[in-house]
């Protein structure tokens, strides 16, 4: 018989009163798992919008607007960069800490969620209005600002979305959701240029466009988020974790892929995202056309995003996730192919390549929400904050990097990004490679690195099965 104690532990670490003899979501192999509600999905994935259209300029326009229209030099912007998401990985663990540890009426995250709604303003109207003359504290300094407040902001909003479902396969449907959103964004971030080229108005005034429109949609969204997503209550009762259990996490093979894995993706992702607009200015002569083949690009990722929820459906999330990597790793070069002067055959080209290009992001995050059933088997806790701590630190660093490494890399090769076309040989030939060398081999090991990678539908059905014998004997 369960003691009242045990029925009371029971209750704390799940809300309400369950029957907890039976099998949670994702345990149950003979039976179907109940679905999460779209608008629940829709709710989560709201502050997606504007989150996903503050990253990207981060990647792609500000680097290119620091170095041409506020006039710091190329290699300076790019460590700077590099700088300012290094120094945010500390934020990351400390967010991802406190977050575990957060109880309130509305949840862990939620309020998280919510308290990064003036930081992202303040910083992204500060980041994108500056003026030429600002110098590198200036940008420094309104770099972390924002890199804490997307930090708050990102975190929360994933870890929310772990506690949606339990399940392996519908994981990977609010994940591809969110994803969705965040291509969405892009694309309605990558208009606003756009937009105000075709106004008559410089790239400056689209790149601060773009800060207005973030400062505009994140207080909406992230409020949608927090009223309507309706956050699962935690697993356990909350404990107090500390740097050492970063560390115990790690002893997982599992959680140890995802993360290198993650690291190196984002890496390519970030060169990609990088030298994009260099590469197709300075090499094909798009010029201000090239704005329009990434934006075709994310499109693409958009469109493409459910071939590989159906890959994960019958072949497992790893499994997609390899023959995504592969993919990648062999349409890049084939971008070399691409004519000059032809748009319509270069925005084809860029469509076929596009479709890859979503499915890294939700899949791993989807992959770490199977790795916290793991950790929570294993050692009784529920850490998702800082799980999902972990894999926003390998992102960030994986960006930091490709900003680092690829605008270092421009400088050393001579690469001026004033002079287009004009760059010497040796320049744009250095531009090519690494636009096109980097990710292509970064790929083929992020495929490789994920061959043995442990946790599959298999897997984790036994996982939540266990978990819930664990609970109906009042032991997690």
């Amino acid at each position: 018989m369960t003691s009242s104690n045990q029925v009371l532990a029971m209750k704390g670490c799940s809300g309400d009163y369950m029957d907890t003899a039976q099998p949670q979501p994702g345990s149950r192999p003979n039976g179907a798992a109940p679905k999460v509600a779209l608008t629940r999905i829709l709710a989560f994935s709201a502050p997606s919008l504007p989150l996903a259209a503050l990253g990207l300029p981060l990647v792609v326009q500000l680097p290119h607007h620091y170095a041409s229209f506020v006039g710091l030099e190329i290699g300076v912007v790019g460590l700077l960069f590099m700088a300012a998401r290094i120094l945010d990985i500390g934020v990351d663990i400390g967010i991802g800490l406190a977050m575990d540890q957060t109880r309130t009426r509305i949840g862990r995250f939620s309020p998280w969620l919510i308290a990064a709604i003036p930081v992202i303003m303040v910083g992204t109207w500060f980041l994108f209005m500056a003026e030429p003359g600002a110098d590198a504290a200036y940008l420094g300094f309104w770099l972390f600002v924002t890199y804490v407040g997307f930090s708050m902001g990102s975190l929360s909003q994933m870890s929310l979305g772990a506690t949606l479902s339990d399940d392996y396969h519908e994981r990977s449907r609010v994940f591809v959701f969110w994803q969705a959103c965040n291509v969405v964004g892009m694309l309605l971030a990558l208009m606003i240029p756009v937009i105000v080229h075709q106004q008559g108005g410089t790239a400056a005034a689209g790149v601060q466009g773009m800060g207005l429109f973030i400062v505009l949609l994140m207080p909406i969204t992230a409020l949608i988020a927090a009223r309507f997503a309706k956050e699962e209550p935690p697993r356990t009762s909350a404990r107090r974790t500390n740097l050492q259990d970063m560390f115990s996490l790690l002893k997982s093979d599992a959680c140890r892929r995802l993360l290198i894995c993650d690291l190196l993706l984002m890496f390519g992702s970030g060169v990609t995202g990088g030298l994009f607009l260099f590469y197709f200015d300075a090499v094909k002569g798009y010029g201000n056309l090239a704005p329009a083949l990434l934006l075709i690009y994310f499109i693409a990722g958009l469109i493409g995003a459910p071939l590989w929820t159906f890959i994960a459906r019958r072949k497992g999330k790893h499994i997609a996730l390899i023959a995504a990597c592969l993919y990648a790793a062999i349409s890049q070069p084939l971008i070399m192919a691409l004519p000059e002067g032809n748009f319509v055959v270069a925005a084809a080209g860029m469509a076929i390549a596009g479709i890859v290009y979503t499915s890294a992001a939700y899949l791993l995050r989807a992959m770490m929400a199977d790795i916290g059933d793991e950790d929570l088997l294993r050692t009784g806790q529920d850490r998702t904050g800082l799980l999902y701590a972990l894999v926003t630190l390998t992102g960030k660093a994986g960006y930091a990097l490709a900003v680092g490494v690829t605008y270092v890399g421009l400088g050393l090769v001579g690469f001026e990004s004033n002079l287009g076309a004009e760059n010497s040989a040796s320049a744009l030939l250095g531009l090519t490679l690494l636009f096109i060398g980097l990710p292509s081999i970064i790929n083929l090991i992020g495929a490789a690195i994920l061959r043995a990678y442990p946790i599959d539908a298999q897997r984790t059905a036994q996982l939540q099965a266990e978990i819930a014998a664990k609970r109906a004997a009042g032991l997690v």
